[in-house]
């Protein structure tokens, strides 16, 4: 299997707002061909800043971004902001109402001859699953069907990079799943690039191919999402998933477990319940999150540290029980760096 290329190289991205606050701070990675990269942080992290530096419609205060070699220029250095190479495709979708879903879709491609038209038009309604709306306005369509024909749209002159700003926020979970398949497909089928920032985990460890971890304008790990998930950098990458469990080392000795000083961290199911008999400590259940084929049960380890255990869909705790926890064979609690 041949080696993907790299298509999308940033170099030091730093972009302020105020003196002395950088919403980007020295950003630096690259995007490979037919790859899907996810940035993911809180609100305020810097993600939408960085994807409007790479689509040009702002320009960095230091470094640079290039695609296939060439930089992406700024609205100071063109016509028209962004770059011939990169589709943008943010929040409010900016459909032409009055037009309908195939006049919008062959819009950027208005200039080809009308043939090409007619067959990227098909091939994009059935990518994207719109084959039946051909003929239908925007403001007739939900907010999952609006998604996918500003998609279509953008990627109609077959740019190599699609930028996705919180492409799934407004959707419910159906629509969501459906969606990131559709995504995925793209990126396969079509070879193009996807970079979109979430602030969902689960929209980025469902279709990404690698991850950014944002916070406060830099990037604080990239890896792909079983790495993010199981080898977290630190304390707010492992907390970025919820139900985790990051302790202390003097903490872990009331579990029975020996590690030098410093943070540790285990997911909900690398730990499992025993009886309070066979422990060397007393845990007892404050909370249950229940999601239906599991539940996440809080629990309170000798009146300190409380921690989350998965509870699979068979398992039947009520709050106020007792028992020990222990660390499933073959885990281990990862090391954090402070």
């Amino acid at each position: 299997m041949s080696k993907k290329k790299t298509i999308l190289r940033v170099e030091n991205f730093s972009k302020s707002y105020e003196e002395g606050k950088r919403a980007v701070d020295q950003l630096s990675f690259d995007v490979k061909e037919g790859e899907v990269f996810a940035l993911i942080g809180r609100s305020g992290c810097g993600k939408t800043t960085t994807l409007k530096l790479l689509s040009g419609q702002m320009r960095p205060d230091e470094g640079a971004a290039y695609v296939h070699g060439e930089r992406i220029l700024g609205p100071h250095e063109r016509l028209l902001a962004g770059h011939d190479k990169i589709a943008l495709v943010e929040q409010d979708y900016n459909l032409f109402n009055h037009q309908t879903v195939a006049d919008n879709i062959k819009y950027p491609i208005r200039r080809t001859t009308k043939k090409y038209q007619e067959y990227r038009l098909n091939e994009l309604l059935r990518i994207c699953q719109l084959e039946e709306y051909r003929d239908t306005r925007p403001k007739e369509l939900s907010g999952g069907q609006k998604q996918r024909v500003a998609i279509a749209r953008a990627i109609a002159d077959e740019p190599p990079i699609l930028l996705l700003d919180e492409p799934f926020s407004h959707l419910d979970m159906a629509l969501r799943s459906d969606l990131r398949r559709m995504v995925k497909n793209i990126a396969i089928e079509a070879n193009i690039s996807v970079v979109f920032v979430t602030h969902d985990t689960h929209d980025a460890l469902a279709m990404s191919d690698r991850i950014g971890v944002m916070s406060r304008g830099k990037l604080i790990q990239i890896a792909t999402p079983e790495e993010i998930y199981k080898q977290p950098k630190n304390k707010y990458a492992a907390h970025f998933f919820p139900h985790c469990n990051v302790i202390e080392a003097e903490e872990l000795k009331k579990l029975g477990i020996d590690k030098p000083s410093g943070k540790y961290m285990a997911r909900p199911e690398w730990l499992e319940m025993i009886e309070a008999e066979s422990a060397d400590h007393t845990a007892v259940l404050r909370h249950i999150d229940y999601f239906g084929n599991a539940s996440y049960g809080e629990w309170e380890v000798d009146e300190g540290s409380k921690l989350w255990v998965h509870h699979d869909s068979f398992a039947t705790f009520h709050i106020g029980d007792k028992k020990g926890i222990a660390l499933k064979p073959d885990v281990d609690w990862w090391a954090l760096d402070n």
